[in-house]
């Protein structure tokens, strides 16, 4: 692909400081490219059905959207704290492809970038300004690219439209007939697809997106957690909470006040 243009259509950002998490696994599936860093303590990080990495103390990991990440977290062995930062961002490349459907990035980011990287995540959550978060979030984008490859083939068209339908519609109801009859398929030769593409039924992954989402809307809203739920499709409460906890091995609520207290 000849790139003309790189848009950035939406970023966000977080920290983590934490005595409390040492072996705490988080498994998630965000629409956004990750890119995040383990200031002390480390990550363990897998995508997919890919082995676990460890990111070592300063480290960053890069996450696809779109792909299940499995996340460990581990306190530094000194100070018995863990603190991380990240970015989500939603780039699109010639108004047509995501940055993170084009690059094949490593998992955890080589060594050598880590300073630069460092540097810049420094300047990012120093300021207010939004123009230069914009700029710092380029900065981001121009040096994971040069750690990353372009990819050899095309994005599987399917894989892409099946998941662009996925981040549209995740709030409302979505069966396996809704996304087979997207995509004109019949529903068991959709399933056996999905299966293959993503490494999970549909209704587990779409699920693992929807709690995903919710996590990020828990750490940065006050909203109750029956509206979050709803905002993300879920209508059953008490569904919600079980999906929750099955992902965070506590509730929801027990997730926001450990969150704040952490924070």
């Amino acid at each position: 692909m000849d790139i003309q243009k790189a848009d950035i259509n939406y970023f966000t950002w977080g920290t983590l400081e934490s005595d409390d998490c040492e072996g705490v696994t988080h498994k998630k599936v965000l629409p956004w490219l990750s890119v995040v860093q383990a200031q002390d303590g480390s990550y363990d990080i897998a995508l997919g059905n890919k082995d676990k990495q460890n990111t070592g103390r300063g480290g960053f990991f890069i996450a696809p959207s779109g792909i299940q990440q499995d996340i460990t977290h581990h306190v530094d062995s000194l100070s018995g704290i863990m603190r991380a930062r990240w970015l989500f961002i939603d780039a699109v490349l010639n108004e047509t492809v995501r940055l993170d459907f084009y690059y094949d990035f490593p998992t955890v980011l080589p060594e050598k970038y880590n300073s630069e990287l460092n540097f810049v995540f420094d300047m990012m959550f120093s300021t207010d300004n939004i123009i230069d978060k914009y700029a710092c979030c380029y900065r981001i984008l121009s040096i994971i690219t040069s750690a990353g490859n372009p990819k050899l083939k095309s994005p599987d068209k399917t894989t892409l439209r099946i998941f662009e339908f996925i981040r549209e519609n995740y709030m409302n109801e979505i069966s396996i007939s809704d996304m087979a009859r997207y995509l004109n398929m019949s529903e068991s030769n959709f399933y056996a697809v999905f299966r293959k593409n993503f490494g999970m039924s549909p209704i587990a992954y779409v699920n693992k997106f929807r709690i995903s989402l919710a996590e990020e809307k828990i750490k940065r809203a006050d909203g109750t957690i029956k509206d979050i739920s709803l905002s993300v499709g879920i209508k059953d409460p008490v569904y919600f909470n079980k999906l929750f906890h099955r992902d965070h091995n506590m509730s929801p609520n027990e997730y926001r006040r450990k969150y704040k207290a952490n924070k």
